[in-house]
């Protein structure tokens, strides 16, 4: 894994941190990966740290790139939400380099973080692919205990507005569940697909609601509200497409093959004289019983590779030409 931090609209405050997984020949169906942007919340007047990177390492221990948006606070709306379309911009622009399908990018946003992870997804240039709002404040009537008025962005859904995943609840008071409600209603009368969470209790201001992301306190842990996050994962799986993981990786039969090689399963040729005098000729050890018999569902090529010292490629070869010759009976 690594990390890359840059500044957005030539100002140091406004940053976005990207949280990358490495590309490796044993993931090569993850190449590009989905990913997920997550805005913080803090009232616009300034921004948690329970809802930015625990969350982000949370996404990516499920395979997501995650990246965490430091916007704008203090500031009259819009700036926030020019600072959140130039992170989905610099994203896709460098989608390639970072692993990233730039068809497949949600955004998550936390309290006033969900106001602006919203209003990019209603009223945003650019949008993103998903959308993730967690307790969201959604309401103009927010203003009154945010830092700067706020637009009612539920007004502002669109056509072009993403599959949305809500989650709040009802005992919130500091973003009353009615925000999410109003959102969740226009979403329905504009025909928009949508998930939504209602738990009874959590209160505000939970991030992931574990222990880690508690700040220590008591009120900040439930386990019953941290189950948003394992939806949100299959949502998203649903949403934006999972990893292709349908391809046959057990080793042929040399029946099915319809030859003897050392890319065939060891143990029907073991059985056969003329395969086994030529096997054990490279392979001596292969004459134990127990060890024959652990290793007969698997090729000579996967045993040559886990041997202290793996025989050298010509005389792999050579073997492979000797039971090629072989005909199956």
């Amino acid at each position: 894994m690594r990390t890359e931090t840059i500044a957005l609209r030539g100002r140091a405050e406004v940053k976005l941190t990207a949280y990358l997984l490495d590309a490796s020949p044993e993931l090569s169906n993850a190449a590009l990966r989905p990913a997920v942007l997550v805005f913080p919340g803090g009232g616009y007047r300034g921004l948690s740290d329970r809802e930015a990177e625990p969350v982000a390492m949370a996404y990516l221990a499920e395979g997501f790139q995650a990246f965490v948006l430091r916007y704008s606070v203090r500031t009259e709306f819009p700036e926030p939400l020019l600072d959140a379309e130039e992170a989905l911009d610099v994203i896709r622009m460098r989608s390639a380099g970072w692993g990233v399908d730039p068809e497949r990018i949600a955004a998550i946003g936390f309290s006033a973080g969900g106001h602006l992870a919203a209003a990019l997804g209603t009223m945003g240039r650019v949008r993103p692919n998903a959308l993730l709002l967690g307790y969201p404040c959604i309401l103009s009537s927010m203003s009154e205990v945010l830092a700067v008025p706020i637009p009612s962005v539920h007004r502002e859904i669109d056509e072009r507005t993403p599959p949305a995943f809500l989650f709040a609840a009802c005992d919130d008071t500091a973003a009353p569940v009615e925000n999410t409600i109003s959102f969740m209603r226009a979403l329905d009368e504009k025909g928009i697909p949508f998930e939504a969470h209602i738990f009874q209790s959590g209160g505000h201001g939970l991030s992931l609601a574990k222990t880690h992301t508690s700040g220590g306190y008591r009120s900040n842990v439930n386990p019953r509200f941290a189950e948003w996050f394992a939806l949100s994962v299959s949502w998203l799986r649903e949403v934006l497409g999972d990893f292709s993981s349908d391809e046959d990786n057990s080793v042929p039969q040399a029946r099915d093959a319809g030859r003897y090689g050392i890319d065939v399963a060891i143990g029907g040729m073991l059985a056969r004289q003329e395969c086994r005098e030529a096997i054990l000729e490279l392979f001596p050890q292969l004459s134990d019983k127990k060890l024959a018999a652990r290793a007969s569902s698997y090729s000579l090529s996967i045993v040559n590779e886990a041997l202290p010292v793996p025989h050298p490629d010509d005389r792999m070869r050579e073997l492979d030409g000797k039971l090629r010759q072989i005909a199956l009976k």
